[in-house]
């Protein structure tokens, strides 16, 4: 068998090796090698392992096969004796390693009774950003040994949270850990360099220059060619260059904060509950506090669609919050979903519908801006849409003023709560 390996196939297979670790997560630059190291370990224990499952994981099982798929099948073209050792099933979408009966299939989460039915050895998230925690932990659930995620670090999500457990391990890489990588990509991922060769380093996923953090006012000098020539992009740099995390250019939301949960418990303001609906969308469901002045904070309470749960909505929340229906707290929900609301106030709810008109949700993200935001340490999906809440880009690759139609669910909470209070409170900021 001849495999064709980079530095980090070495190091995952060190790290597998060990049998430390029940979650291996590679992230990094593009063309870093992640995806295709872990497929050509997955060759390797298919050979060595007797009927082992190896289940590969993307949101959509179309694209699941379009991809991954395609990968592993081109690694095991690179060699004849393993092409011949495998059995490709392209309707069920698996190879069946001949001499061991081990199985690897490449499936979508996209289909729900795949996700609960499925069980497997090893489970491989690819791009794991796409997948919602709940959806996640259906799968690690029926996995027995090892679970491998791998992704480019455009945002904050909730696998972050796993950083501190021991039992899991988060291993970088870039391009430059990849000998094989095309000259013409190390060019087009070295164009979106915005300063100078050699000014600056990259410590722990943030950069320095001169032994400062780059900030917005403080830079290393340009790189005056990819200046130039018009392809200097620090958010693709850091990104699919360095491999780190980035903030977005056309994100609609900045400097918000994040705050203990206790902190927020000891907060002496009135909460406000709101909520976005959804069916196969999250029911987002946020509570809120308001200083009487300019500051909000906001903590993440629910997360959830409607056909993840068999419940109604109402009985769910007053199961995980009674206090929301006993106090006769203000539940502020989207008005386009009277019936909804209605419902909720029958059950006893103080559920009222935000106040929306035309220009409604421009004015009201315009009046959240002037806001000073803080949200809770545990309001990881919270989290994550703020990262990722955005600005339509026009043709020319500039900012529109219409926002993205998702990844919005629970900042539509915070705005319903903040544009009832506005209207009702006649509140005012310049």
């Amino acid at each position: 068998m001849k495999l064709q390996v980079t530095k980090v196939f070495g190091k995952l297979k060190n790290l597998y090796d060990s049998g430390k670790y029940r979650q291996l997560v590679l992230y990094g630059s593009s063309r870093s090698s992640k995806s295709w190291s872990i497929l050509q370990l997955f060759v390797s224990l298919l050979l060595s392992k007797n009927h082992f499952r190896i289940t590969v994981w993307r949101n959509e099982g179309t694209v699941c096969r379009s991809t991954v798929m395609t990968d592993f099948r081109n690694i095991l073209l690179k060699d004849v004796f393993l092409y011949n050792s495998f059995i490709e099933n392209k309707s069920r979408g698996e190879f069946v390693c001949k001499a061991t009966g081990s199985i690897i299939q490449f499936q979508g989460a996209d289909s729900i009774g795949k996700v609960l039915g499925l069980a497997q050895d090893i489970s491989f998230f690819n791009e794991v950003t796409e997948f919602k925690k709940d959806v996640y932990l259906q799968i690690t659930q029926r996995t027995a040994e090892t679970v491998f995620c791998d992704y480019n670090p455009s945002k904050n999500f909730w696998l972050e949270d796993y950083r501190k457990a021991k039992n899991t391990i988060f291993s970088q890489s870039t391009y430059k850990d990849n000998a094989f990588c095309p000259v013409e990509i190390v060019n087009q991922l070295e164009s979106y360099n915005p300063w100078e060769d050699g000014t600056f380093d990259v410590v722990d996923d943030i950069i320095y220059y001169k032994g400062s953090v780059v900030t917005d006012t403080y830079q290393p000098p340009p790189n005056v060619e990819n200046v130039r020539s018009g392809t200097a992009n620090k958010f693709m740099f850091q990104v699919y260059s360095l491999g780190i995390k980035a903030e977005k250019p056309n994100k609609i939301y900045h400097g918000w904060k994040t705050i203990p949960d206790d902190f927020f418990d000891k907060l002496p303001y009135i909460s406000y509950y709101g909520l976005d609906f959804g069916l196969s969308r999250p029911n987002a469901l946020i509570e809120l506090k308001y200083d009487g002045e300019r500051s909000i904070y906001v903590r993440e309470l629910l997360y959830v669609p409607s056909n993840m749960f068999e419940d109604t909505l109402g009985n769910l929340i007053d199961r995980k919050y009674p206090h929301i229906k006993e106090s006769q707290a203000l539940l502020i929900c989207d008005s386009a979903k009277k019936a909804v609301v209605d419902g909720l106030a029958q059950e006893g709810f103080m559920a009222v519908p935000t106040i929306k008109g035309a220009g409604s949700l421009e004015e009201g993200i315009s009046f959240i801006q002037k806001l000073q935001v803080a949200y809770t340490n545990g309001s990881r999906n919270l989290e994550m849409e703020y990262d990722l809440y955005s600005w339509q880009l026009d043709k020319y690759g500039e900012s529109t003023d219409i926002p993205v139609g998702k990844d919005d669910h629970l900042c539509d909470s915070i705005r319903y709560v903040m544009a009832y209070l506005k209207g009702y409170l006649d509140i005012r900021i310049g």
